[in-house]
């Protein structure tokens, strides 16, 4: 079983790849597998923001641009996860909104794997990744004991933040079209 925080997070990667692949070949399961993605990747990007990230930015300085950046991603594919929730299951924009997402964290997981998890390697000691890895596994067992709250706005947010910035034709905008208009 993984010990140091480096093997958890590879291992919760490949946890959510497997899971996107039952959600492309058990079309029968998906509101389940939805459930159960938005469940453990929120919790893997709170842990790693709140208990992985801060202590290699104290570690390497260096780092702190490569940590904003892989919480932008987590941001992101958070906003991602937040419309597959809301996609009929049976429908193509299911699909597409799948293929948005993998394509959003196999790009996060990529430069995690290639650039922030080496750095750490690098920076701490074999005893801090292993008391990082216990930090990082109760964090993201309390946020498991919570109901998933992916950071996505809603269509109501969005709505009222096109208002205030004064684009046109907003209330007849869809989500899509509003997040396009503000910039995303």
């Amino acid at each position: 079983m993984p010990q140091n925080v480096i093997e958890l997070i590879m291992a919760d990667h490949r946890d959510v790849e497997t899971i996107f692949e039952r959600l492309r070949s058990q079309p029968e399961n998906r509101p389940a597998l939805v459930a159960e993605l938005a469940a453990k990747f929120v919790a893997h990007a709170r842990a790693e923001e709140t208990r992985v990230y801060p202590e290699l930015a104290k570690a390497d300085p260096g780092e702190r641009g490569e940590v904003r950046h892989g919480i932008g991603e987590h941001h992101e594919a958070e906003e991602l996860l937040a419309a597959l929730m809301e996609a009929d299951p049976d429908r193509p924009e299911f699909t597409t909104a799948l293929e948005r997402l993998v394509k959003a964290v196999e790009h996060h997981v990529e430069e995690e794997e290639s650039d922030i998890l080496p750095a750490m390697a690098k920076a701490l000691s074999a005893d801090r990744l292993a008391a990082m890895g216990r930090a990082f596994s109760q964090a993201k067992a309390e946020e498991l004991a919570k109901p998933p709250r992916p950071k996505g706005r809603t269509k109501e947010e969005l709505v009222e933040q096109a208002r205030k910035k004064g684009v046109e034709g907003y209330g007849s905008m869809t989500k899509d079209e509003l997040l396009a208009a503000l910039g995303g």
